[in-house]
């Protein structure tokens, strides 16, 4: 019951979304892909859609000393 009454608070929060995107105009894209992306969360929960055909690759995590060098010319750059 708990999942229904989710549901419909997210469908609820979309269409909120999309009234305001039609009032604001300068927003009205932000909102609305906002409001696609809530609507996508409950029908993909619905439609099951299962494994994903290409599933993530796991990426290689990098040791500690090499995202320091990675990170160390940005920071000179933001000292100049």
């Amino acid at each position: 019951m708990a999942e229904n009454e989710a549901a419909i608070m997210i469908i609820k929060a979309a269409a909120d979304l999309r009234k305001a995107a039609g009032l604001d105009k300068k927003r009205r894209a932000e909102l609305e892909s906002v409001a696609d992306y809530l609507e996508s969360i409950i029908y993909e929960a619905e439609l099951g859609y299962g494994e994903p055909l290409y599933p993530e690759a796991e990426q290689p995590v990098a040791p500690e000393d090499e995202i320091r060098k990675m990170i160390k010319p940005f920071r000179v750059r933001l000292s100049r």
